[in-house]
C-alpha cells in the first residue's frame, strides 16, 4: 500500500507540469516550492525541489491518522491558505491544484501566493469554473475573476481550459502566471 502511495504522488509532479504547459522534467529542482491544499499524499511528497511544503490545514490529522507518506522529506504546515506563515517573497513556485474554491477566501488565497512569491516567481493554479457550489467546494469561480486576481500581482504566462472539471460538473482551467 505504501509503494501504490508513493507511486501516486511521484505522478503527480509530472502532471502538474504537464498541465502547466512547462517541458522541463527538472522544473521544480532546486527551488522552493509550496503547495496549497495537497490533501494527504501527493505533489510535496514527490516534488523534486529543495524544500516542498504542503499548506494543508488537515495536516495534523492526516499526520494523526497516519495518512502522510513516512521518510518524505516534505513539510507539512497545518495552516489556512489565506494566512501562511512565510515571510514574503521567499518561494519559487506555488502550486493550488484543485483546492481554491476549497478555501474559505479565494482571493485573499491568490493575495497570499503572490506575497509569498519572490520576483519571477511562478503561480500554478488549476481550477474549476461552472461548477454548482457544494458545502466543501462553496466557491463558483470565474476564470475573468480569478485572472483579475492574479493579475493584480502577476503576468499570467499561460491559461487553459479543460472539458472537464475535478468535480461533478464544470470545468477545470489552467492558469500560470510570473511574479512581477
Amino acid at each position: 500500500y505504501e509503494g501504490r502511495r508513493w507511486q501516486q504522488a511521484r505522478a503527480e509532479v509530472p502532471r502538474v507540469l504537464r498541465e502547466a504547459a512547462i517541458d522541463d522534467p527538472s522544473f521544480f529542482e532546486g527551488k522552493v516550492v509550496v503547495d496549497i491544499g495537497p490533501g494527504a499524499l501527493g505533489f510535496p511528497d514527490a516534488c523534486p525541489a529543495r524544500i516542498s511544503i504542503g499548506i494543508e490545514p488537515l495536516a495534523q490529522r492526516f499526520a494523526d491518522a497516519g495518512l502522510l507518506l513516512p521518510d518524505s522529506g516534505a513539510i507539512y504546515l497545518p495552516w489556512r491558505a489565506e494566512a501562511i506563515p512565510l515571510v514574503g517573497g521567499c518561494v519559487d513556485v506555488v502550486v493550488a491544484r484543485n483546492s481554491l474554491d476549497h478555501v474559505d477566501d479565494p482571493q485573499a488565497t491568490v493575495d497570499e501566493a503572490a506575497r509569498i512569491l519572490r520576483p519571477g516567481g511562478v503561480l500554478i493554479l488549476n481550477f474549476d469554473v461552472d461548477h454548482t457550489p457544494t458545502e466543501t467546494e462553496p466557491h463558483a469561480l470565474t476564470v475573468s475573476g480569478v485572472r483579475d486576481w492574479v493579475s493584480a500581482h502577476c503576468t499570467v504566462t499561460h491559461l487553459r481550459e479543460l472539458d472537464h472539471g475535478h468535480g461533478h460538473d464544470g470545468h477545470a482551467v489552467i492558469l500560470v502566471a510570473t511574479r512581477t
